[in-house]
């Protein structure tokens, strides 16, 4: 599968990594091709990794990963162009500076937001309540860590699902896009958890369920 990252920061990086491990084709766009995150990542792909402008990563693929900060995803979708029809995987969080909110109203997300912005795009909240150390390894003793998944779209939710699957989670079905609105939150317990409570980044959330669902 040919899938563009939007930024070579933590989260973008490694799920580039990852999937390339996976065999899938990565393209990384970027505003700055000659920028630090820009050169530790080719360095640390042997794969011949493609960094081309977000104009030419959102061109180059069907499913487009949206990692940079909340404050840079409307100038990027704009930089990007034509976005109908693509998937837009959307794990971001729009936090306030110290950590303690969200700023933005509780009455929609960013993944709602985005969707939008990229008009004909199909937008699906996926890895936002994780951090990007802890993709390397989901495995917690006998358990996976889960990936909550949302969006409107099924068949997209499905190819999200599947390329979570790859690298190490377990999906759970988090409903439709609405449901971003509450995962934007659940990262937000995990921000404060790992850094406010000092537990650290190595943690991850997990959904229990008894056999039936009883």
């Amino acid at each position: 599968m040919e899938i563009a990252i939007i930024g070579a920061g933590g989260v973008g990086g490694t799920l580039g990594r990852l999937w390339i491990k996976k065999g899938h084709q990565i393209m990384f766009g970027v505003r700055n091709l000659q920028s630090h995150n820009v050169r530790n990542l080719i360095r640390s792909t042997d794969s011949g990794v493609k960094v081309g402008t977000i104009g030419e990563a959102a061109s180059f693929a069907d499913v487009i990963v949206l990692a940079i900060p909340w404050m840079a995803v409307e100038e990027a979708i704009k930089s990007a162009g034509d976005l109908s029809g693509k998937i837009l995987i959307d794990p971001t969080n729009p936090i306030n500076a110290d950590l303690t909110g969200l700023i933005i109203e509780s009455s929609t997300s960013a993944a709602e937001e985005i969707a939008k912005w990229a008009k004909g795009s199909k937008v699906v909240k996926a890895f936002n309540s994780i951090g990007a150390k802890t993709l390397d390894n989901l495995q917690f003793g006998l358990v996976r860590a889960d990936a909550f998944i949302c969006g409107d779209d099924f068949k997209s939710k499905t190819v999200v699902k599947k390329l979570a699957t790859e690298i190490g989670f377990d999906t759970v079905d988090a409903g439709p896009l609405i449901n971003a609105r509450v995962l934007e939150y659940l990262a937000l317990l995990w921000i404060q958890l790992a850094y406010s409570r000092q537990m650290g980044p190595n943690i991850a959330f997990k959904l229990l369920t008894r056999a039936g669902g009883a």
